[in-house]
This record gives structure tokens, sequence and C-alpha cells, in this order.
């Protein structure tokens, strides 16, 4: 175990010119993240399904050739057979067609959705993985602590060892002290090892493009100023994906609403035909046509009256479905707020928990080299100061995970990135 320490630690040290930020780990998430290769192509689809929306009012090209064999003599005795040829060349159009304009809006919109669904996504994994890069900080300090602290284990195991020595003290202290000495090495391990598990875990978000042995360059801020709720709430309504991705579903509601009811509006084809026949391999025979038509349906017994109805149930759908949205987003903001309100309390009553142990500590060591006070004091301070130092990263780390909780709950951490 000891040596399995030693090595990762080596590995954290020699490595450590390596380091990613904040930004950088965004712009890895943007090109590696394999969540955001498959929004990116259903965005394409949309784009493309719009494209076709356009050009089906483009007109259609269409070529035909034809022979047919016949017997145009026949008599008692003998038949005479014969070829008839068509070439032939089409073109046809819809230049007026008011159904095709609305679902070329749809269409568009719909881009617009997908372009929306990618920064929720995108959102989401930008929180996780600035999440992981603040815990590896977090973790990095717990790290050093623990190597401190087992530091101090050895001293006390030092102490212990050269008053019994001297006499002053039983073998019970001693071997108390070299308890501590081993779960402080228990620990250290742990930390390391958790370490590693959320290095490799942020590694698996951008497709494992981060070398090993890269560290976070992030800094866990002791404090951070409390926005106006208002200001807010205003922010995270302007720019979440979640709430324009809902604005833009009811505006298509609206459109599918609109495109029901242009089943019964008017549409004008065109078409035009040039052929040639005759009983030659290239005929002679030339033929024109050229039509012009005007199609206005008038009555389909209430079917579009009724599917206009059931898309208007599903406008109501989505204008609630915005509704919950927006409430969903004001109530992350609300709570995000309220974190980060109580993160600083918190982390200021650690910080004074941290002093008070840390004087306990060097009281209690000092009064045991003394003689005046046992092992189980001591160990009791130091105890108590492991735990006075970790509740104070625990409560440094909430307290930056809360801040990052309020930028992705108001939108901010997207940062302006499409």
């Amino acid at each position: 175990m000891r040596k399995i320490a030693a090595f990762i630690l080596t590995l954290l040290t020699a490595t450590s010119s390596y380091a990613v930020t904040t930004d950088e780990l965004k712009e890895l998430i943007d090109r590696n993240a394999l969540g955001l290769v498959s929004e990116r192509a259903l965005v394409e689809k949309s784009k493309l399904s719009a494209k076709a929306t356009l050009r089906s009012f483009f007109p259609t090209l269409s070529l035909s050739a034809g022979v047919t064999e016949f017997y145009p003599n026949q008599t008692f005795t003998s038949k005479s057979w014969e070829q008839q040829y068509t070439l032939g060349l089409s073109l046809t159009a819809t230049p007026v067609d008011l159904r095709k304009k609305v679902q070329l809006k749809i269409d568009r919109y719909f881009v617009k959705v997908g372009e929306d669904n990618l920064n929720v996504v995108r959102l989401s994994l930008y929180y996780e993985g600035i999440s992981a890069l603040f815990k590896l900080k977090a973790l990095k300090e717990k790290i050093e602590l623990r190597k401190k602290i087992l530091r101090n284990s050895q001293e006390i195991l030092s102490v212990a060892e050269k008053k019994y020595k001297e006499g002053l003290v039983l073998i019970t202290d001693v071997l108390k002290a070299e308890s501590e000495v081993e779960s402080a090495r228990s620990s250290l391990s742990e930390a390391l090892m958790e370490y590693i598990q959320t290095f490799n875990s942020l590694n698996e978000l951008v497709d494992y493009a981060l070398p090993e042995g890269e560290t976070p360059e992030v800094e866990l801020k002791k404090d951070y100023s409390v926005p106006e709720k208002e200001e807010l709430l205003k922010k995270a309504f302007t720019l979440r994906p979640e709430v324009k991705k809902a604005e833009k579903e009811v505006k298509v509601a609206k459109l599918s609403v609109e495109l029901q009811k242009k089943t019964l509006s008017p549409t004008v084809n065109l078409s035009a035909s040039y052929s040639r026949s005759g009983t030659s391999f290239f005929p002679r025979e030339n033929s024109y046509d050229l039509s012009l038509s005007l199609n206005f349906p008038v009555f389909d017994s209430g079917v579009t009256s009724l599917r206009s109805m059931a898309a208007e149930k599903d406008l109501v759908v989505k204008e609630v479905e915005l509704k919950k949205v927006k409430n969903s987003v004001k109530t992350e903001v609300l709570n995000a707020l309220e974190s980060l309100k109580a993160s600083r309390e918190i982390l200021k009553s650690s910080e004074a928990f941290l002093k008070f142990s840390r004087r306990s500590y060097e009281r209690a060591l000092n009064e045991y080299k003394l003689g005046v006070s046992d092992i189980v004091a001591l160990l009791q301070a130091h105890e108590n100061l492991k735990k006075a130092e970790e509740s104070y990263i625990d409560a440094l780390l909430k307290l930056n995970l809360s801040w990052l909780q309020l930028q992705k709950a108001t939108g901010e951490l997207l940062g302006g990135r499409k």
C-alpha cells in the first residue's frame, strides 16, 4: 500500500506542469464530448429537412422513352412488323402552396429548437466538467492536508517513543501513536484513489482527451458576492436554453395550427411537356402540352376543422410546458441563491473552528511533550484538527459548487458559446 501511494504521489508531482483551466475544459467538451456529437447530428438533420422543404417549391424534371412493336398489316398468309418510338420531357411545379410555405417555417423553427437543445446538453456538460475540476482541486488540497496529518502523526509517534525510552510513558502510548500513523496513511491512500477516480470520470466526459497526470488550474475562492434575486431571474429567463427551446416549441405549435387550417387553401399547379413520336428510331412528330390549374378545395366533411382543433390542444400543452420550464428555472435559481448564502456562512464557521482546533492541537502537543497531559488528549485534539481541516476544505468546495450551480441556473455558464 505504501509503495502504491508513493507511486501515485510521484505521478502527481512529476506531471504537475500540465494543468487544465475551465476555459480549456469547455473547449475540450465542445470538441470531444460524445453527447454533443449526437446533438449536432440532429441539428444537421433538421437543417437538411428544411432545405428539402424549400426545394419542393422548385420544378420537377422528368424524362421518358418508350418503344412499341405491333403488326400494322396482316393477311391470311403473312404479317409485317413495325415499331412505334416515343421520347418525352416534362416539367411540373407547384408555385403556390400555402401549406408548404407554413411547413417551411416549421422546419426552420425546428432547426432553432435543435440548436437550443444542443445548448441544453452543453450547459449540463459544462457544469458536470467544471464541478469535477473543482472537486479535483479540493482533493488535491486534501491530499496535501493528509500528508501533513501523516507528518503530525509521525511526530506524535516520535515523541511517544522518546518518552517511552525515557520511562515517562507506557508502551500503550507508542502503540496508540503507531495506530494513528497507520490510520493517516490509509486516509492518504483513500484521497489519492478518489482523486484518480474523479480524474477518470472527467476524462471520460471529454472522450479521454486529457493526458495522464493533468491537474486542475482553478481557484477555490473564499467568498462570492450575492447578486440580487430579480437580476438573476431576468438573466435566467433570457439566457437559459431550456426557456428558449420551450418558447420556440410554442411557436411551432402555433404554426402547426396554421398548417392544419391551410388544408383547404388553394394551390396552383403548372406543368409543361414536350414529346416526339413516330416509327423511326428518332421520332419526327412533335407534341407540346402546357397546363396551368387552380385547385381550391371547399369542403372535406369537417376533417380540417377537427384537425385544427386537435392542433390547438397541442398548443395549449406547449404553453403549459413553457410555464413549467420557467417555474423550474426560477426554482433552480432561488435554490442556488439560498445555497450560496448558506455556503458562505458555513465556510465562515468552518474557518473559525479550524483556527480553534489548530491552537488546541498545538497546546495539547506541547503539554504532552512537557508531560502535563496524556496521549489520549493529544490524539483527540489531533482528530479534531483533522475533522476541522477537512470540514474547511469541504465547505470551501461547497461554496464554489454553489456559485457554479448559480452560474448554471442563470445560463451564464455558457459564456456566449453557441
